[in-house]
Protein backbone atom coordinates (compact mmCIF):
# COMPACT_ATOMS: atom_id res chain seq x y z
CA UNK A 1 0.00 0.00 0.00
CA UNK A 2 2.80 2.42 0.90
CA UNK A 3 4.56 1.57 -2.36
CA UNK A 4 1.35 2.33 -4.29
CA UNK A 5 1.01 5.68 -2.50
CA UNK A 6 4.61 6.53 -3.39
CA UNK A 7 4.04 5.66 -7.06
CA UNK A 8 0.83 7.70 -7.20
CA UNK A 9 2.55 10.64 -5.52
CA UNK A 10 5.46 10.64 -7.97
CA UNK A 11 3.55 9.76 -11.15
CA UNK A 12 0.27 11.61 -10.53
CA UNK A 13 0.71 13.93 -13.51
CA UNK A 14 1.09 10.99 -15.93
CA UNK A 15 -2.04 9.39 -14.48
CA UNK A 16 -3.90 12.68 -14.99
CA UNK A 17 -2.59 12.81 -18.59
CA UNK A 18 -3.84 9.28 -19.35
CA UNK A 19 -7.23 9.98 -17.75
CA UNK A 20 -7.51 13.24 -19.70
CA UNK A 21 -6.73 11.45 -22.97
CA UNK A 22 -9.20 8.64 -22.18
CA UNK A 23 -12.01 11.13 -21.44
CA UNK A 24 -11.14 13.13 -24.57
CA UNK A 25 -11.39 9.97 -26.70
CA UNK A 26 -14.83 9.29 -25.27
CA UNK A 27 -15.96 12.87 -25.92
CA UNK A 28 -14.73 13.11 -29.51
CA UNK A 29 -13.90 10.39 -32.09
CA UNK A 30 -11.47 12.85 -33.71
CA UNK A 31 -9.25 12.47 -30.67
CA UNK A 32 -8.66 8.81 -31.51
CA UNK A 33 -6.67 9.48 -34.67
CA UNK A 34 -2.91 9.52 -35.24
CA UNK A 35 -3.13 12.93 -36.89
CA UNK A 36 -4.67 14.41 -33.73
CA UNK A 37 -1.84 13.15 -31.54
CA UNK A 38 0.63 14.41 -34.13
CA UNK A 39 -0.90 17.87 -33.83
CA UNK A 40 -0.64 17.60 -30.04
CA UNK A 41 3.09 16.80 -30.32
CA UNK A 42 3.62 19.76 -32.69
CA UNK A 43 1.81 22.14 -30.33
CA UNK A 44 3.67 20.65 -27.34
CA UNK A 45 7.23 21.08 -28.67
CA UNK A 46 7.62 24.82 -27.85
CA UNK A 47 5.81 24.31 -24.52
CA UNK A 48 8.24 21.51 -23.61
CA UNK A 49 11.32 23.50 -24.65
CA UNK A 50 10.26 26.70 -22.89
CA UNK A 51 8.93 24.60 -20.01
CA UNK A 52 12.43 23.17 -19.53
CA UNK A 53 13.84 26.69 -19.63
CA UNK A 54 11.46 27.88 -16.92
CA UNK A 55 11.80 24.66 -14.93
CA UNK A 56 15.53 24.97 -14.27
CA UNK A 57 15.16 28.65 -13.34
CA UNK A 58 12.38 27.89 -10.84
CA UNK A 59 14.33 24.96 -9.38
CA UNK A 60 17.25 27.38 -8.99
CA UNK A 61 14.93 29.70 -7.04
CA UNK A 62 13.90 32.33 -9.56
CA UNK A 63 11.66 33.22 -12.50
CA UNK A 64 12.45 34.03 -16.13
CA UNK A 65 9.79 36.31 -17.59
CA UNK A 66 11.78 36.73 -20.81
CA UNK A 67 11.37 33.16 -22.14
CA UNK A 68 8.43 33.97 -24.41
CA UNK A 69 10.08 37.13 -25.69
CA UNK A 70 13.31 35.27 -26.48
CA UNK A 71 11.25 32.78 -28.50
CA UNK A 72 9.56 35.67 -30.36
CA UNK A 73 12.92 37.32 -31.12
CA UNK A 74 14.30 33.98 -32.30
CA UNK A 75 11.33 33.54 -34.66
CA UNK A 76 11.81 37.07 -36.03
CA UNK A 77 15.54 36.53 -36.58
CA UNK A 78 14.81 33.17 -38.20
CA UNK A 79 12.44 34.81 -40.70
CA UNK A 80 15.23 37.21 -41.75
CA UNK A 81 18.37 35.07 -41.56
CA UNK A 82 17.34 31.55 -42.55
CA UNK A 83 16.79 32.46 -46.21
CA UNK A 84 20.52 33.23 -46.57
CA UNK A 85 22.54 30.56 -44.74
CA UNK A 86 20.63 28.18 -42.49
CA UNK A 87 23.57 26.87 -40.46
CA UNK A 88 25.00 30.34 -39.81
CA UNK A 89 21.51 31.68 -39.04
CA UNK A 90 20.92 29.04 -36.36
CA UNK A 91 24.34 29.74 -34.82
CA UNK A 92 23.57 33.48 -34.70
CA UNK A 93 20.13 32.88 -33.13
CA UNK A 94 21.57 30.58 -30.46
CA UNK A 95 24.40 33.05 -29.80
CA UNK A 96 21.83 35.80 -29.25
CA UNK A 97 20.14 33.44 -26.77
CA UNK A 98 23.43 32.94 -24.95
CA UNK A 99 24.04 36.70 -24.74
CA UNK A 100 20.55 37.37 -23.36
CA UNK A 101 21.02 34.59 -20.81
CA UNK A 102 24.39 35.99 -19.77
CA UNK A 103 22.93 39.46 -19.27
CA UNK A 104 20.05 38.06 -17.20
CA UNK A 105 22.37 35.81 -15.20
CA UNK A 106 24.97 38.48 -14.50
CA UNK A 107 22.26 40.95 -13.52
CA UNK A 108 20.78 38.48 -11.04
CA UNK A 109 24.02 36.91 -9.75
CA UNK A 110 26.51 39.77 -9.74
CA UNK A 111 24.33 42.86 -9.38
CA UNK A 112 21.77 41.14 -7.13
CA UNK A 113 18.81 42.33 -9.19
CA UNK A 114 15.64 40.43 -8.37
CA UNK A 115 15.05 37.80 -11.12
CA UNK A 116 11.48 39.03 -11.59
CA UNK A 117 12.63 42.63 -12.20
CA UNK A 118 15.67 41.66 -14.27
CA UNK A 119 13.81 39.38 -16.66
CA UNK A 120 10.77 41.67 -16.82
CA UNK A 121 13.01 44.50 -18.00
CA UNK A 122 14.69 42.16 -20.47
CA UNK A 123 11.27 41.06 -21.72
CA UNK A 124 10.33 44.63 -22.63
CA UNK A 125 13.70 45.27 -24.30
CA UNK A 126 13.45 42.11 -26.40
CA UNK A 127 9.83 42.83 -27.35
CA UNK A 128 10.93 46.22 -28.64
CA UNK A 129 13.78 44.74 -30.68
CA UNK A 130 11.46 42.06 -32.11
CA UNK A 131 8.93 44.71 -33.16
CA UNK A 132 11.69 46.68 -34.91
CA UNK A 133 12.78 43.56 -36.83
CA UNK A 134 9.22 42.48 -37.62
CA UNK A 135 6.68 45.33 -37.28
CA UNK A 136 4.19 42.91 -38.84
CA UNK A 137 4.28 39.14 -39.37
CA UNK A 138 6.27 38.04 -42.39
CA UNK A 139 9.57 36.81 -43.72
CA UNK A 140 10.63 33.55 -45.29
CA UNK A 141 11.21 30.20 -43.57
CA UNK A 142 12.88 27.74 -46.00
CA UNK A 143 10.84 24.64 -46.80
CA UNK A 144 13.94 22.49 -46.31
CA UNK A 145 14.09 23.37 -42.57
CA UNK A 146 10.33 23.12 -42.14
CA UNK A 147 10.39 19.68 -43.74
CA UNK A 148 13.01 18.55 -41.21
CA UNK A 149 11.46 20.00 -38.04
CA UNK A 150 7.89 19.05 -39.01
CA UNK A 151 8.77 15.74 -40.68
CA UNK A 152 5.97 13.17 -40.76
CA UNK A 153 5.75 9.48 -41.56
CA UNK A 154 2.23 9.22 -42.85
CA UNK A 155 0.10 11.12 -40.34
CA UNK A 156 2.63 10.73 -37.52
CA UNK A 157 4.75 13.81 -36.71
CA UNK A 158 8.05 12.02 -36.16
CA UNK A 159 10.46 14.93 -35.61
CA UNK A 160 8.25 16.79 -33.08
CA UNK A 161 7.81 13.53 -31.16
CA UNK A 162 11.58 12.94 -31.16
CA UNK A 163 12.28 16.53 -30.04
CA UNK A 164 10.02 16.00 -27.01
CA UNK A 165 11.71 12.67 -26.18
CA UNK A 166 15.26 14.02 -26.61
CA UNK A 167 14.48 17.16 -24.58
CA UNK A 168 12.97 14.99 -21.85
CA UNK A 169 16.01 12.70 -21.73
CA UNK A 170 18.43 15.63 -21.75
CA UNK A 171 16.55 17.52 -19.03
CA UNK A 172 16.26 14.45 -16.80
CA UNK A 173 19.92 13.51 -17.35
CA UNK A 174 21.12 17.05 -16.62
CA UNK A 175 19.10 17.46 -13.44
CA UNK A 176 19.41 13.94 -12.02
CA UNK A 177 22.69 12.52 -13.30
CA UNK A 178 25.07 15.44 -13.66
CA UNK A 179 26.90 17.44 -10.98
CA UNK A 180 25.45 20.63 -12.50
CA UNK A 181 21.95 19.36 -11.82
CA UNK A 182 22.74 18.60 -8.19
CA UNK A 183 24.26 22.06 -7.85
CA UNK A 184 21.13 23.67 -9.30
CA UNK A 185 19.01 21.85 -6.71
CA UNK A 186 21.41 22.89 -3.96
CA UNK A 187 21.36 26.55 -4.99
CA UNK A 188 17.57 26.51 -5.27
CA UNK A 189 17.16 24.78 -1.91
CA UNK A 190 19.46 27.01 0.13
CA UNK A 191 21.95 29.36 -1.61
CA UNK A 192 23.85 30.09 1.61
CA UNK A 193 24.39 26.41 2.41
CA UNK A 194 25.34 25.74 -1.21
CA UNK A 195 27.98 28.50 -1.06
CA UNK A 196 29.36 27.15 2.22
CA UNK A 197 29.69 23.70 0.65
CA UNK A 198 31.94 25.10 -2.08
CA UNK A 199 29.45 25.67 -4.89
CA UNK A 200 30.00 28.79 -6.99
CA UNK A 201 26.43 30.07 -6.62
CA UNK A 202 26.87 33.03 -8.99
CA UNK A 203 28.24 30.77 -11.73
CA UNK A 204 25.34 28.32 -11.37
CA UNK A 205 22.80 31.13 -11.57
CA UNK A 206 24.40 32.47 -14.75
CA UNK A 207 24.43 28.98 -16.32
CA UNK A 208 20.75 28.56 -15.41
CA UNK A 209 19.73 31.73 -17.23
CA UNK A 210 21.93 30.93 -20.25
CA UNK A 211 20.30 27.49 -20.58
CA UNK A 212 16.89 29.10 -20.21
CA UNK A 213 17.49 31.58 -23.04
CA UNK A 214 19.11 29.03 -25.35
CA UNK A 215 16.21 26.59 -25.06
CA UNK A 216 13.75 29.45 -25.56
CA UNK A 217 15.66 30.42 -28.71
CA UNK A 218 15.41 26.84 -30.01
CA UNK A 219 11.67 26.96 -29.33
CA UNK A 220 11.48 30.17 -31.36
CA UNK A 221 13.06 28.50 -34.39
CA UNK A 222 10.49 25.70 -34.18
CA UNK A 223 7.64 28.21 -33.81
CA UNK A 224 8.85 30.07 -36.92
CA UNK A 225 8.80 26.81 -38.88
CA UNK A 226 5.35 25.95 -37.58
CA UNK A 227 3.78 29.32 -38.51
CA UNK A 228 6.02 29.77 -41.60
CA UNK A 229 6.92 33.34 -40.67
CA UNK A 230 8.40 35.66 -38.08
CA UNK A 231 6.12 37.37 -35.59
CA UNK A 232 7.06 39.74 -32.75
CA UNK A 233 4.38 38.18 -30.53
CA UNK A 234 4.81 34.55 -31.61
CA UNK A 235 6.15 33.42 -28.24
CA UNK A 236 4.08 35.65 -25.96
CA UNK A 237 1.58 32.99 -24.83
CA UNK A 238 4.34 30.53 -23.94
CA UNK A 239 5.39 32.51 -20.85
CA UNK A 240 2.01 31.73 -19.30
CA UNK A 241 2.21 28.12 -20.45
CA UNK A 242 5.70 27.72 -18.99
CA UNK A 243 4.52 28.55 -15.48
CA UNK A 244 1.49 26.28 -15.77
CA UNK A 245 3.44 23.20 -16.90
CA UNK A 246 6.27 23.77 -14.42
CA UNK A 247 3.97 24.00 -11.41
CA UNK A 248 1.61 21.28 -12.68
CA UNK A 249 4.63 19.03 -13.17
CA UNK A 250 5.53 19.22 -9.48
CA UNK A 251 8.27 21.87 -9.38
CA UNK A 252 7.83 23.98 -6.25
CA UNK A 253 7.63 27.75 -6.49
CA UNK A 254 10.02 27.95 -3.51
CA UNK A 255 12.86 26.35 -5.54
CA UNK A 256 15.08 23.33 -4.96
CA UNK A 257 12.41 20.73 -5.76
CA UNK A 258 11.15 19.48 -9.12
CA UNK A 259 11.56 17.06 -12.00
CA UNK A 260 11.43 17.67 -15.73
CA UNK A 261 9.45 14.51 -16.58
CA UNK A 262 6.39 15.97 -14.86
CA UNK A 263 6.77 19.17 -16.89
CA UNK A 264 6.59 17.16 -20.14
CA UNK A 265 3.39 15.39 -19.06
CA UNK A 266 1.87 18.74 -18.10
CA UNK A 267 2.90 20.20 -21.48
CA UNK A 268 1.08 17.35 -23.27
CA UNK A 269 -2.03 18.05 -21.18
CA UNK A 270 -1.99 21.75 -22.12
CA UNK A 271 -1.36 20.92 -25.80
CA UNK A 272 -4.23 18.38 -25.72
CA UNK A 273 -6.52 20.93 -24.10
CA UNK A 274 -6.30 23.17 -27.18
CA UNK A 275 -7.39 20.28 -29.43
CA UNK A 276 -10.28 19.03 -27.31
CA UNK A 277 -11.70 22.56 -27.03
CA UNK A 278 -11.70 22.79 -30.83
CA UNK A 279 -13.31 19.36 -31.21
CA UNK A 280 -16.26 20.15 -28.92
CA UNK A 281 -16.81 23.53 -30.62
CA UNK A 282 -16.06 25.74 -27.61
CA UNK A 283 -14.60 29.18 -28.23
CA UNK A 284 -10.80 29.09 -28.15
CA UNK A 285 -10.85 31.97 -25.66
CA UNK A 286 -12.04 29.55 -22.98
CA UNK A 287 -8.67 27.81 -22.87
CA UNK A 288 -7.18 30.98 -21.36
CA UNK A 289 -9.78 30.83 -18.59
CA UNK A 290 -9.07 27.15 -18.00
CA UNK A 291 -5.30 27.73 -17.94
CA UNK A 292 -5.73 30.60 -15.49
CA UNK A 293 -7.83 28.45 -13.18
CA UNK A 294 -5.27 25.62 -13.37
CA UNK A 295 -2.37 27.98 -12.58
CA UNK A 296 -4.13 29.53 -9.58
CA UNK A 297 -5.26 26.14 -8.24
CA UNK A 298 -1.84 24.50 -8.59
CA UNK A 299 -0.03 27.48 -7.08
CA UNK A 300 -2.53 27.63 -4.22
CA UNK A 301 -2.12 23.93 -3.47
CA UNK A 302 1.68 24.29 -3.49
CA UNK A 303 1.60 27.23 -1.09
CA UNK A 304 -0.80 25.37 1.21
CA UNK A 305 1.50 22.35 1.49
CA UNK A 306 4.60 24.52 1.83
CA UNK A 307 3.03 26.39 4.76
CA UNK A 308 1.92 23.10 6.28
CA UNK A 309 5.48 21.74 5.99
CA UNK A 310 6.93 24.87 7.60
CA UNK A 311 4.56 24.56 10.57
CA UNK A 312 5.56 20.92 11.06
CA UNK A 313 9.24 21.89 11.02
CA UNK A 314 8.78 24.66 13.59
Amino acid sequence: MEHLKTVLKKQYIFIILLIFWAISMLISPFFRTVSTFSEIFIVAVPIVLIGFAQNIVVIGQGFDLSVGSVASLSACLASVLLQHNQFLAIIIILTVGVVIGLINGIGVAKFKINPFIMTLGMMFIIDGVSSIIRPSPGGIIPDSLKNILLYRIGDFALTPFLIIIVTGLFGTYLLKKRALGRQIYAVGGDPKSAKMSGINVDKIKIIIFVLSSVFSAIAGIFIACRISSGNASAGASYLFDSFIVVFMGGTLVSGGVGEFSGTIAAALIIASLVNIIQFINISSWYHYIIKGVILVMVSGIQIYFLNKRRKLNE
